[in-house]
Protein backbone atom coordinates (compact mmCIF):
# COMPACT_ATOMS: atom_id res chain seq x y z
CA UNK A 1 0.00 0.00 0.00
CA UNK A 2 1.29 3.26 -1.13
CA UNK A 3 1.68 6.07 1.06
CA UNK A 4 -1.13 7.88 -1.39
CA UNK A 5 -3.11 4.86 -0.22
CA UNK A 6 -2.73 4.85 3.30
CA UNK A 7 -3.22 8.45 3.37
CA UNK A 8 -6.27 8.23 1.79
CA UNK A 9 -7.88 5.91 3.44
CA UNK A 10 -6.85 7.43 6.54
CA UNK A 11 -9.22 10.60 5.69
CA UNK A 12 -11.64 8.94 4.95
CA UNK A 13 -11.86 7.47 8.11
CA UNK A 14 -11.76 10.27 9.91
CA UNK A 15 -14.29 12.73 8.02
CA UNK A 16 -15.37 16.24 9.99
CA UNK A 17 -19.22 14.59 10.62
CA UNK A 18 -21.63 15.83 13.39
CA UNK A 19 -22.54 13.22 16.03
CA UNK A 20 -25.32 12.86 18.14
CA UNK A 21 -26.58 10.74 21.05
CA UNK A 22 -29.87 9.44 19.21
CA UNK A 23 -28.40 9.34 15.81
CA UNK A 24 -25.25 8.94 15.80
CA UNK A 25 -22.53 9.86 13.04
CA UNK A 26 -24.10 12.26 10.37
CA UNK A 27 -24.47 10.13 7.17
CA UNK A 28 -24.04 12.58 4.66
CA UNK A 29 -20.57 12.91 4.14
CA UNK A 30 -19.99 9.59 3.92
CA UNK A 31 -23.06 8.63 1.51
CA UNK A 32 -21.91 11.61 -0.88
CA UNK A 33 -18.36 9.90 -1.28
CA UNK A 34 -20.15 6.57 -1.97
CA UNK A 35 -21.80 8.30 -4.95
CA UNK A 36 -19.12 10.14 -6.18
CA UNK A 37 -16.99 6.36 -6.14
CA UNK A 38 -19.61 5.11 -7.90
CA UNK A 39 -19.73 7.65 -10.55
CA UNK A 40 -16.33 7.46 -11.20
CA UNK A 41 -16.57 3.66 -11.32
CA UNK A 42 -19.05 4.22 -14.19
CA UNK A 43 -16.98 6.29 -15.55
CA UNK A 44 -19.87 9.63 -15.20
CA UNK A 45 -16.65 11.30 -13.92
CA UNK A 46 -13.54 10.81 -15.99
CA UNK A 47 -11.31 14.26 -15.00
CA UNK A 48 -12.29 14.86 -11.38
CA UNK A 49 -14.46 17.31 -12.14
CA UNK A 50 -17.98 16.27 -9.85
CA UNK A 51 -20.83 18.04 -11.11
CA UNK A 52 -23.86 19.23 -8.71
CA UNK A 53 -26.78 17.39 -11.08
CA UNK A 54 -29.42 14.98 -11.89
CA UNK A 55 -26.90 11.66 -11.78
CA UNK A 56 -25.47 12.50 -8.61
CA UNK A 57 -28.33 13.60 -6.98
CA UNK A 58 -30.81 10.57 -7.80
CA UNK A 59 -27.72 8.52 -6.62
CA UNK A 60 -27.18 10.07 -3.80
CA UNK A 61 -31.11 10.03 -2.67
CA UNK A 62 -31.49 6.42 -3.08
CA UNK A 63 -28.05 5.90 -0.80
CA UNK A 64 -29.87 8.28 1.70
CA UNK A 65 -33.50 5.57 1.49
CA UNK A 66 -31.25 3.25 3.00
CA UNK A 67 -30.60 5.74 6.32
CA UNK A 68 -33.81 7.42 6.33
CA UNK A 69 -35.34 4.96 9.59
CA UNK A 70 -32.34 6.67 11.63
CA UNK A 71 -32.35 10.26 10.11
CA UNK A 72 -36.31 10.52 9.87
CA UNK A 73 -35.53 13.31 7.32
CA UNK A 74 -35.27 14.15 3.46
CA UNK A 75 -31.26 15.53 2.91
CA UNK A 76 -29.47 18.65 2.36
CA UNK A 77 -27.72 17.51 -0.22
CA UNK A 78 -25.81 20.74 -1.21
CA UNK A 79 -24.36 20.74 2.06
CA UNK A 80 -21.95 17.86 1.81
CA UNK A 81 -21.15 18.51 -1.57
CA UNK A 82 -19.96 21.87 -0.31
CA UNK A 83 -18.79 20.73 3.24
CA UNK A 84 -16.88 17.91 1.65
CA UNK A 85 -14.14 21.13 0.39
CA UNK A 86 -13.96 22.32 3.97
CA UNK A 87 -10.22 22.70 5.78
CA UNK A 88 -10.35 19.43 7.76
CA UNK A 89 -11.85 17.09 4.89
CA UNK A 90 -10.41 18.71 1.35
CA UNK A 91 -11.43 15.96 -0.24
CA UNK A 92 -12.14 18.13 -3.02
CA UNK A 93 -12.45 22.36 -3.82
CA UNK A 94 -15.50 23.85 -4.40
CA UNK A 95 -16.95 26.24 -7.38
CA UNK A 96 -19.58 28.11 -8.73
CA UNK A 97 -21.25 27.26 -11.95
CA UNK A 98 -18.94 29.61 -14.00
CA UNK A 99 -15.86 27.82 -12.45
CA UNK A 100 -15.18 31.15 -9.65
CA UNK A 101 -14.22 29.39 -6.25
CA UNK A 102 -17.25 29.29 -4.11
CA UNK A 103 -17.59 30.20 -0.58
CA UNK A 104 -21.46 29.01 0.08
CA UNK A 105 -23.33 25.73 -0.57
CA UNK A 106 -25.76 27.42 -2.57
CA UNK A 107 -23.43 28.52 -5.02
CA UNK A 108 -21.66 25.42 -5.01
CA UNK A 109 -22.50 23.18 -7.97
CA UNK A 110 -18.97 22.49 -9.48
CA UNK A 111 -15.74 20.24 -7.39
CA UNK A 112 -12.89 19.26 -8.91
CA UNK A 113 -11.56 16.08 -6.52
CA UNK A 114 -7.91 16.39 -4.89
CA UNK A 115 -5.85 14.94 -7.75
CA UNK A 116 -4.18 12.52 -5.52
CA UNK A 117 -7.34 10.98 -4.23
CA UNK A 118 -8.81 11.10 -7.87
CA UNK A 119 -5.95 9.05 -9.03
CA UNK A 120 -6.13 6.85 -6.22
CA UNK A 121 -9.85 6.08 -6.65
CA UNK A 122 -9.18 4.82 -10.83
CA UNK A 123 -7.87 1.45 -8.54
CA UNK A 124 -10.91 -1.11 -7.64
CA UNK A 125 -8.94 -2.71 -4.95
CA UNK A 126 -8.97 0.79 -3.59
CA UNK A 127 -11.82 1.74 -4.20
CA UNK A 128 -13.10 -1.70 -2.80
CA UNK A 129 -11.20 -0.52 0.36
CA UNK A 130 -12.98 2.56 0.41
CA UNK A 131 -16.20 1.56 0.28
CA UNK A 132 -15.57 -1.15 3.12
CA UNK A 133 -13.86 2.00 5.31
CA UNK A 134 -16.97 4.05 4.95
CA UNK A 135 -19.50 1.25 5.67
CA UNK A 136 -18.02 -0.10 9.06
CA UNK A 137 -17.39 3.51 10.38
CA UNK A 138 -20.51 5.70 9.68
CA UNK A 139 -23.40 3.51 9.77
CA UNK A 140 -25.86 1.44 12.26
CA UNK A 141 -25.36 -2.50 11.51
CA UNK A 142 -28.76 -2.36 10.02
CA UNK A 143 -27.31 0.53 7.22
CA UNK A 144 -24.38 -1.77 7.46
CA UNK A 145 -26.28 -4.45 6.00
CA UNK A 146 -28.01 -2.99 3.32
CA UNK A 147 -25.17 -0.67 2.30
CA UNK A 148 -22.85 -4.20 1.64
CA UNK A 149 -25.93 -5.42 -0.31
CA UNK A 150 -25.99 -2.80 -2.40
CA UNK A 151 -22.11 -2.76 -3.20
CA UNK A 152 -21.14 -6.13 -3.25
CA UNK A 153 -19.75 -6.20 -0.44
CA UNK A 154 -19.39 -9.05 2.64
CA UNK A 155 -21.16 -7.99 5.62
CA UNK A 156 -18.84 -6.60 8.59
CA UNK A 157 -17.96 -9.50 10.99
CA UNK A 158 -19.58 -8.16 13.85
CA UNK A 159 -21.47 -9.25 17.03
CA UNK A 160 -24.01 -6.88 16.44
CA UNK A 161 -24.76 -8.02 12.51
CA UNK A 162 -24.38 -11.44 13.82
CA UNK A 163 -27.15 -10.97 15.98
CA UNK A 164 -29.09 -9.66 13.39
CA UNK A 165 -28.54 -12.92 11.41
CA UNK A 166 -31.07 -14.51 14.03
CA UNK A 167 -33.91 -12.73 12.25
CA UNK A 168 -33.28 -14.64 8.95
CA UNK A 169 -36.39 -12.68 7.32
CA UNK A 170 -35.53 -9.41 8.71
CA UNK A 171 -31.93 -9.93 7.36
CA UNK A 172 -32.92 -10.74 3.91
CA UNK A 173 -35.36 -7.76 4.14
CA UNK A 174 -32.60 -5.39 4.67
CA UNK A 175 -30.17 -6.79 1.92
CA UNK A 176 -33.26 -6.75 -0.35
CA UNK A 177 -33.76 -3.25 -0.19
CA UNK A 178 -30.46 -2.46 -0.62
CA UNK A 179 -30.36 -4.43 -3.89
CA UNK A 180 -33.56 -2.40 -4.91
CA UNK A 181 -31.26 0.69 -4.33
CA UNK A 182 -28.50 -0.38 -6.22
CA UNK A 183 -31.29 -1.70 -9.22
CA UNK A 184 -32.83 1.83 -9.35
CA UNK A 185 -29.62 3.93 -9.14
CA UNK A 186 -27.77 1.33 -12.09
CA UNK A 187 -30.47 1.41 -14.57
CA UNK A 188 -31.39 5.12 -14.14
CA UNK A 189 -27.68 6.45 -14.76
CA UNK A 190 -27.12 3.25 -17.02
CA UNK A 191 -29.96 4.49 -19.68
CA UNK A 192 -28.85 8.30 -18.95
CA UNK A 193 -32.31 9.01 -17.58
CA UNK A 194 -34.32 8.24 -21.24
CA UNK A 195 -37.57 6.38 -21.69
CA UNK A 196 -37.13 2.65 -23.66
CA UNK A 197 -40.34 3.62 -25.19
CA UNK A 198 -40.38 7.14 -26.60
CA UNK A 199 -37.06 8.23 -26.02
CA UNK A 200 -38.19 11.23 -23.90
CA UNK A 201 -35.59 12.33 -21.87
CA UNK A 202 -36.54 15.20 -19.15
CA UNK A 203 -34.11 16.17 -16.13
CA UNK A 204 -33.49 19.13 -13.96
CA UNK A 205 -30.88 19.83 -11.97
CA UNK A 206 -31.81 17.52 -9.44
CA UNK A 207 -34.76 15.12 -10.64
CA UNK A 208 -35.82 12.92 -13.89
CA UNK A 209 -39.20 12.04 -15.30
CA UNK A 210 -38.26 8.08 -15.92
CA UNK A 211 -38.70 5.25 -13.14
CA UNK A 212 -36.59 1.94 -13.07
CA UNK A 213 -38.64 -0.65 -14.47
CA UNK A 214 -38.33 -4.64 -13.89
CA UNK A 215 -38.58 -6.31 -17.36
CA UNK A 216 -38.90 -9.83 -15.61
CA UNK A 217 -41.30 -9.33 -12.66
CA UNK A 218 -39.03 -8.73 -9.60
CA UNK A 219 -41.64 -10.54 -7.21
CA UNK A 220 -41.56 -13.35 -9.51
CA UNK A 221 -37.67 -13.08 -10.59
CA UNK A 222 -36.12 -11.70 -7.62
CA UNK A 223 -33.50 -10.88 -10.36
CA UNK A 224 -31.99 -7.26 -9.80
CA UNK A 225 -29.46 -7.31 -12.66
CA UNK A 226 -29.78 -3.63 -14.31
CA UNK A 227 -30.16 -5.52 -17.79
CA UNK A 228 -33.58 -6.75 -16.12
CA UNK A 229 -34.77 -3.42 -16.42
CA UNK A 230 -36.07 -0.42 -18.75
CA UNK A 231 -36.02 3.75 -17.74
CA UNK A 232 -39.61 3.92 -18.66
CA UNK A 233 -41.85 7.54 -17.87
CA UNK A 234 -44.20 6.66 -15.47
CA UNK A 235 -46.71 6.28 -18.35
CA UNK A 236 -44.78 3.92 -20.00
CA UNK A 237 -43.98 2.06 -16.75
CA UNK A 238 -47.93 1.43 -15.76
CA UNK A 239 -48.31 0.25 -19.46
CA UNK A 240 -45.50 -1.86 -19.51
CA UNK A 241 -46.77 -3.47 -16.88
CA UNK A 242 -50.00 -3.88 -17.53
CA UNK A 243 -49.25 -5.82 -20.47
CA UNK A 244 -50.00 -3.19 -23.42
CA UNK A 245 -46.59 -3.41 -24.91
CA UNK A 246 -43.27 -5.23 -24.91
CA UNK A 247 -40.82 -6.01 -26.87
CA UNK A 248 -39.22 -8.30 -29.60
CA UNK A 249 -35.65 -9.15 -31.05
CA UNK A 250 -34.97 -8.54 -34.39
CA UNK A 251 -31.78 -9.11 -35.47
CA UNK A 252 -29.77 -6.24 -33.38
CA UNK A 253 -33.05 -4.44 -32.17
CA UNK A 254 -35.42 -4.80 -30.54
CA UNK A 255 -39.17 -3.59 -31.86
CA UNK A 256 -41.39 -2.44 -29.41
CA UNK A 257 -45.13 -4.51 -30.45
CA UNK A 258 -48.26 -2.84 -28.73
CA UNK A 259 -51.10 -5.30 -28.19
CA UNK A 260 -53.19 -3.46 -30.17
CA UNK A 261 -57.30 -4.39 -29.73
CA UNK A 262 -56.93 -4.71 -25.83
CA UNK A 263 -57.17 -0.87 -24.91
CA UNK A 264 -58.52 2.14 -26.66
CA UNK A 265 -56.86 5.90 -26.70
CA UNK A 266 -57.03 9.07 -27.64
CA UNK A 267 -54.98 11.78 -27.31
CA UNK A 268 -55.59 15.72 -28.97
CA UNK A 269 -51.93 15.96 -29.22
CA UNK A 270 -51.51 12.81 -30.91
CA UNK A 271 -48.99 10.91 -28.47
CA UNK A 272 -50.49 7.40 -28.52
CA UNK A 273 -48.96 4.11 -27.77
CA UNK A 274 -50.01 2.21 -30.54
CA UNK A 275 -47.83 4.71 -33.28
CA UNK A 276 -44.68 3.39 -31.25
CA UNK A 277 -45.47 -0.53 -32.59
CA UNK A 278 -42.68 -1.44 -34.81
CA UNK A 279 -40.69 1.17 -34.21
CA UNK A 280 -37.24 -0.09 -31.74
CA UNK A 281 -36.97 0.66 -27.99
CA UNK A 282 -34.84 3.89 -28.02
CA UNK A 283 -31.81 4.08 -26.06
CA UNK A 284 -29.98 7.12 -25.85
CA UNK A 285 -26.30 7.86 -27.63
CA UNK A 286 -24.78 8.28 -24.03
CA UNK A 287 -26.38 5.42 -22.86
CA UNK A 288 -24.19 2.29 -21.44
CA UNK A 289 -26.64 -0.30 -20.77
CA UNK A 290 -28.62 -2.89 -22.85
CA UNK A 291 -31.25 -4.76 -21.66
CA UNK A 292 -30.95 -8.62 -21.90
CA UNK A 293 -33.73 -10.33 -24.39
CA UNK A 294 -34.06 -13.07 -22.30
CA UNK A 295 -36.14 -11.28 -19.96
CA UNK A 296 -38.26 -10.16 -22.49
CA UNK A 297 -39.29 -13.42 -23.65
CA UNK A 298 -40.48 -14.11 -19.81
CA UNK A 299 -42.48 -10.70 -20.63
CA UNK A 300 -44.26 -11.62 -23.37
CA UNK A 301 -45.46 -14.90 -22.36
CA UNK A 302 -46.73 -14.08 -18.99
CA UNK A 303 -49.00 -11.18 -20.66
CA UNK A 304 -49.72 -13.10 -23.93
CA UNK A 305 -48.68 -10.58 -26.21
Amino acid sequence: MNLATQTWLGKLANLNVARTADRGAAPHKPLMLLTVIDLIESGDIPDGWVKFDVRLVSRFRDYWELVLERQRNQPDIPMPFHALGGARDRVWQTFTVSGEPSEAKVTTRLCHLDPDLFACLQDADFRHKARETLVSIYFSPKEQVMLCARLGLPVPDTAAIEAMKMDADEFKARQKKGRDSRFKSDVLGGYYFTCALTGYRLDTETASIVQAAHIHQHAVSGNDDPRNGLALTPDAHWMFDAGLWTATPKGDDLLIHVAIGRFSESSPHGRLLSVFHGQSLSFHKNARLTPDVKHFEWHRKHHCI
